[in-house]
Parts: structure tokens; sequence; C-alpha cells
């Protein structure tokens, strides 16, 4: 068979391929995470909450490193437990995020299977206390959204059930349950539903769960949720907790009848172009005589032809929205405070397209439920290591954006005597600002003493004559020396 005979393209160079023993990692970044873990001593509390789950054989991956491995892979982009396979591939990865090794898909799912509701209870609950130590305060409080959202699931697991879903209607979910706290970009409490759920099940439960998990001092100013959680049971809930709320009603007949037909023209006050409120005390028959506030925003589709709302057959050229509320404020200002809890569906969408929690699905549920709920805590973790670790134009950006910009960092290793260099692929003008976050973070912690720093990238002959100082390597930013 003859040979074809190749010619050298002149406007391409040649390529020339070659093979390195190097471990090299294209995650590198992720130092600083594991940093941020070791300031704020994760490794402990994991080893003490998950003591009753220690295993016994020499062999196996402690359930601390088990769990720690979950969060990196989180963090990092898995959208599968068969994910976890390419971080277990990475030769570099574990040692740079003090691992013994990456657990197996099969080896995380055996954990999360290991998982009763009762011990799953516990230890969300302590991890969730962790990860909210660190969050600021607030003169005023926090804001707390109520909100659910659809787990589409594509098998008959545990607790997959045809409920609500209105992207694929008829196919199987889950239905969790989360409660937001809006300046704070945190999660404070969630849980798994089955998908028959109804949008407020278990939602008196659940915050009341919630309030128990805020650090002492910091407190609850305001709670607002949509119209799924308009019930008198909560509502009264509400008010026996002394909660002040804005909660989105119903637009049914009886609401139509006592509140929009008793309101005459003259209570409309105009606050913007298109854009009237008014409000009412009134009473429901299911109420038994006690009254509430209602708070009523229209908008005319003649000047905002996209106005959100319900229109009226009764009421045309208008959309309507109607609040109730125990906030003493003007009804325009209750309408701009209700407006931001439109922010709940931003973390929502990290939960479900940057931390991929809606795909990690097992045939428990207390397992798919127990996966939820850790990785909730990592959006909590990752929150704080935005906070922390990061510039304040940061606080804002998307977690994906977290991963795509910090954590995704070449590396390679080369071992040097007794000592391991690492050397970094950040460019140039970025190497100092990537310095300042190693030794900030690393600055009073045990690994301190292992990791030595430097700047340059590779030495010119001036530099090679000259004394260098001990410890100090050329060609990597950080690097490690194993424990004497």
């Amino acid at each position: 068979m003859a040979h074809c005979s190749s010619t050298a393209s002149p406007f391409y160079p040649k390529i020339r391929f070659a093979f390195t023993n190097h471990p090299i990692t294209v995650w590198a970044g992720a130092i600083l995470l594991r940093l941020y873990f070791e300031l704020i001593g994760l490794r402990a509390v994991l080893q003490r909450t998950l003591l009753p789950m220690a295993k016994r054989s020499n062999h196996q991956i402690p359930v601390s490193d088990v769990l720690l491995a979950w969060f990196y892979g989180l963090a990092l982009g898995a959208e599968r437990f068969a994910h976890f396979t390419r971080y277990r591939r990475d030769p570099l990865l574990p040692q740079l995020l003090g691992l013994p090794r990456f657990p197996s898909p099969d080896t995380l799912r055996r954990f999360f299977l290991a998982f009763s509701y009762a011990r799953l209870t516990t230890v969300s609950e302590t991890l969730m206390r962790q990860s909210l130590e660190r969050m600021p305060r607030f003169l005023l409080g926090h804001t707390l959204d109520l909100d659910s959202t659809v787990f589409c699931r594509y098998g008959t697991q545990e607790g997959s059930q045809i409920g609500y879903n209105p992207q694929k209607r008829g196919r199987p979910s889950h239905h969790p349950l989360i409660a937001f706290l809006s300046e704070a970009r945190r999660l404070l409490w969630a849980t798994l539903r089955a998908g028959r759920a109804g949008t407020a099940n278990g939602c008196v439960e659940l915050l009341t769960q919630a309030l128990t998990l805020l650090p002492p001092g910091h407190r609850v100013a305001l709670v607002r949720a949509d119209a799924g959680f308009f019930l008198t049971r909560f509502l009264t809930f509400l008010e026996h907790q002394d909660l002040p709320y804005i909660i989105m009603a119903r637009l049914t007949p009886v609401l139509r009848r006592v509140v929009l037909h008793r309101l005459p023209e003259t209570a409309w006050r105009r606050v913007s172009k298109g854009v009237e409120v008014a409000e009412y005390t009134a009473t429901l028959p299911s109420w038994a005589g006690h009254s509430r506030r209602f708070v009523c925003l229209r908008q005319a589709l003649r000047e905002r032809p996209h106005a959100a709302g319900r229109r009226l057959i009764d009421c045309p050229g208008y959309t309507y929205q109607l609040m109730v509320t125990s906030v003493p404020y003007a009804a325009e200002i209750v309408c701009r405070m209700y407006a931001g809890r439109a922010d709940s569906e931003n973390r929502i969408k990290e939960l479900k397209e940057d931390l991929s929690l809606d795909t990690f699905c097992l045939q428990s549920f207390d397992a798919t439920d127990a996966a939820f709920r850790l990785g909730c805590v990592a959006y909590n973790l990752l929150a704080g290591f935005r906070e922390t670790v990061l510039p304040r134009c940061w606080v804002e950006r998307r977690l994906r954006a977290v991963r795509d910009f910090v954590f995704l960092v070449g590396a390679d290793l080369i071992p040097q005597g007794r000592r391991l260099q690492i050397r970094f692929a950040v460019p140039r003008e970025e190497r100092e600002e990537f310095l300042v976050r190693l030794r900030t973070l690393s600055a009073g912690l045990p690994i301190a003493a292992q990791l030595e720093w430097t700047l340059t990238d590779e030495e010119s002959p001036s530099e090679s004559s000259q004394p260098r100082p001990s410890g100090a390597h050329p060609a990597g930013i950080p690097v490690a020396q194993p424990p004497p």
C-alpha cells in the first residue's frame, strides 16, 4: 500500500507530540477551595458529625473524605455520579485537595444509601449551621423567600410521581421546597418531596425547622412567598411567630368579590406610567372573622402590554396582582418589597444549572434527599468562599463563573528531592492576585508550614548565578513539602 506524501504547509508550524510522566491537572485552582475549607475547619466538623457512619476497614476512604469529595465534585461541575470518575483519574487533584484518593461513583452511591431520614436530618442540620456561621449580619434582619421547584425524573425512583411539571407535562418528578435568605444569598433549609406534593405541603414544618438554624444574632425580618403559599394555616403560623409577611394571593372568585369589586375607583393611586396601587382590609369566610390587609397592583395593558399579573374578564384592560401582608408600609413600598422575591429564581437556577442537583437521583428517596440536602450545604459553602476569597465584584456572579475563571487552572507536579513543586499555568497579569489569595487563606493554618511561594516562572542566566533563599523554587507558585 502506497503511503501518501505529506507536504508541510507554510501557514502552520510543525507540531511535535511527546509524552510526560509529570502529573497534570486542569483543576489546580481548587486548592483555594481546599484552603477555605481548612480555614473554617470543615474537615473536623465532618469527622465529628459523620462519626456514627465511620468505616472500619483500613482500605476504605474515610466518610469525611467521601463527603469532601462530593463537595469538590459539585464545585468542579460534576453532573452525574459517573462524572466523578474524571476526578478519580486525575493524578494530581487528590494531592492538591488533601484526599487519599477520589471515591468512585459506586462509593458515593453507597454513602448516600446509608442515610436514613433521622440520620440525614441530624447531619444536614449540623452542616447547614456550619455553613451559615460566617454569614454576614444585616441590621434590619433577613428576608426569607419560600419557593418550590421541579426536578424532572426519567425512571421509577421512590417518590417520583406525576404532579405539577410545567416543562414536561405528565413526566414523573420530585418537588423540593426551599427557603432562601435573600440578602445573604444563602439557603436556610430545603427538603425533597414527592412529585404529587402541593406547593405549600409541609411549609409550616419546614419554616419551623429553618428558624432553628439561624445563627445567634440573626433574625428574619420579612417572609415572602408566591400564591402557592396563600393558606390560612400558613398565615396564622406567621402571625403567631410575629414574622412580617407579604404573600401573593390567589385571585379566586371569592377574593374578586370581596376585594376587587369593593374597591372604588377613587381608591387607586397612580405610582408610575400605567401602574396603580390600592389597599383594602377584608376578611374571608375561612378566616373566622379575622381581617387582613390586602394590597392590589394593577397595570394598564395599553401602556404596559407585557405586564405580569392575571387578566380578569370582569375588569378588562388591566392585569391584577393581589398581596396579603402584615407590613405597615405604604402600598407602593409593599409592592416593591415583594418584587425582590424574583431573585429566588436565580438561586434555583444555580442549584439546577450550576450545581446540577436535579440530576443526582437514586432509587431510595432518602438517598436522593441526602444528595440534595448535602448539595445545598455545598451551595452555602461556595457562597462563603465567593465572599471570603474573591473580590467584592464577584459576590453577584454565578457559581458557574467561579468554576470557569477560578478553579479552571492548569498545573503540573515535578518532584525535587524531598519537595514537590507544583507549577500553576496562571497568566502573568493574574499571578500576583492569585498568590495573594493563597497567602491570605493559608495564613495561620497548619498547612502553611508545608507551603512555599514564588512568583517567578523560569530562571534567567543572571538569576541562576545569584544565591536563592532556601526553599524558593523558580518554576512554580506553591511548593508543597511533605510533612516530616
